[in-house]
């Protein structure tokens, strides 16, 4: 019998047996788990695998970078971590440790430097891998799934947090709301996909998804505000709980506890608590197998996502205005970006990562935007923090607009020269005009940039054969 058929999702009817009355797959949550349980059996594209090969790859690098320098949440490992034998890796560590623990230590690593991937959708943006590969790699470590089964559960969440992002929309960080769109999402995703990883029962399934979406810890954006001022390691240790609850939800329901029913589309569900005014519960009738896995793109440089596409022009335009010719720069972002990215104190590397006058200005000064721009005395070189009185922010009505459209982080800069000359350049987004060649290349870089030989090898094979994900089992230092 098939999934299909055990699942009853083509079966609305009532079965009528000894215990009364029982409604089959009725519920909008449980065929929404039901039709991503499908993808257990359907032939898994090319496409598919080579995104997730990618975001295996990007991943994992990231994390072990951030630890081996102990880079932000990464700082906390000896109060976060408990040892354990044989156990689960700790990237970038030599420490082994449970599952739970061993994906909240890696997802505060991969979250760590703010060069994760991003969701790009005109519903919403956020990021999973940082959430997904970390749960769902400590769960198939410990139990031993390797090939095919493991590559299927990370489609399956990846797949699951594109819909329920395009169902909750951006009313979560609207007004004066400010839930992190990661710790929304992504720990549902998660425990989803590692649910499907252990099993194929359709009420432990729901029951794990449910539990998660039920008690999630919702974090909040308080610190990552210029009005505020600070930028501090909760934003990694979110991630890091988000994927540690992924796992506990899921263990939780193998041993025999329950959720709720209706806790996505419930009374007080999952939309009706975090989904305010732009809540749309149809996303989550789409159908799994028409999800485009692409649309996590990878950031080329070590900085938030509102900064790629900025970050990208500065490169381009140094080449035809020198730092030491520039008068003045403008950023045009949209409305959000400009708010949020607009920091010119540089306490920390966080701080510059979410600073777009930063970004920019060090791209104008040095010439690239490597990862030790944003490390130790990069922070306080007083050429890029005195240039950065050169940038202008603005906001544009215009690239809102095309946001709302696409999703995406467009980005126009008009540099004012000594000369008298003006240059401006655009860009829909950091990867504008790239084909794949061109955006694989910059992922060979940036693995280069993070990895050692070793590692680099390991991760490469991942990136050739994504079924064979299991290669990134016992990776340390």
């Amino acid at each position: 019998m098939s999934l299909r058929q055990r699942h009853g999702l083509r079966d609305r009817r009532r079965h009528h047996g000894a215990r009364g009355s029982i409604t089959v797959a009725t519920t909008i949550d449980r065929q929404w788990v039901a039709r991503h349980l499908l993808l257990l059996e359907a032939p898994i594209p090319e496409a598919v695998a080579s995104a997730l090969g990618r975001l295996l790859a990007d991943t994992v690098a990231i994390a072990a970078y951030a630890r081996r320098h102990q880079v932000g949440g990464t700082q906390m490992d000896s109060t976060l971590a408990q040892p354990s034998s044989p156990g689960c890796s700790v990237w970038g560590s030599t420490l082994r440790t449970d599952p739970a623990r061993a994906a909240l230590l890696n997802g505060t690593a991969a979250e760590a430097l703010d060069f994760q991937e991003v969701l790009i959708n005109p519903r919403n943006n956020g990021h999973a891998a940082v959430v997904i590969i970390p749960a769902i790699l400590a769960l198939a470590e410990h139990h031993g799934v390797v090939g095919e089964r493991l590559l299927r559960a990370l489609w399956i969440a990846f797949a699951a947090n594109i819909s329920l992002a395009e169902a909750l929309g951006r009313g979560h960080r609207s007004a004066q709301a400010g839930f992190r769109t990661t710790s929304l999402i992504a720990p549902v995703a998660a425990a989803l996909g590692c649910s499907a990883l252990l099993d194929d029962d359709l009420d432990r399934v729901c029951h794990g998804t449910a539990i998660a979406a039920s008690s999630l810890s919702a974090g909040l954006l308080s610190a990552l505000s210029p009005k505020v001022g600070s930028y501090s390691q909760d934003k990694d240790l979110a991630v890091g709980f988000s994927a540690q609850h992924a796992v506990q939800s899921v263990l939780l329901a193998q041993a025999g506890a329950t959720g709720p029913a209706a806790f996505l589309t419930g009374e007080h569900g999952w939309l009706a608590s975090f989904g305010f005014d732009t809540a749309q519960v149809d996303f989550l009738s789409g159908n799994p197998l028409t999800q485009n896995l692409d649309s996590f793109a990878i950031k080329p440089y070590p900085a938030c996502f509102g900064c790629q596409t900025a970050i990208r022009l500065a490169l381009e335009l140094r080449q035809q205005v020198p730092a030491g010719q520039v008068v003045s720069i403008a950023v045009r972002v949209n409305g959000g970006s400009a708010r949020s990215l607009s920091t010119r104190v540089i306490e920390n590397d966080l701080a510059a990562r979410f600073s777009l006058p930063y970004v920019v200005a060090s791209a104008f000064v040095r010439g690239r935007a490597a990862l030790e721009d944003f490390e130790g005395a990069a922070l306080v070189d007083e050429s890029v923090l005195s240039f950065m009185t050169r940038i202008g922010i603005e906001a544009s009505a215009e690239m809102d607009q095309q946001q709302a459209r696409t999703g995406g982080f467009p980005a126009a800069l008009t540099v004012h020269a000594l000369t008298g000359e003006v240059v401006e350049l655009a860009y829909d987004g950091p990867y504008a005009a790239l084909d794949r060649g061109g955006r694989d290349g910059l992922l060979q870089g940036k693995l280069q940039a993070l990895c050692e030989a070793p590692l680099l090898a390991r991760l490469q094979s991942v990136v050739d054969a994504p079924l064979h994900a299991e290669r990134l089992f016992g990776i340390g230092v």
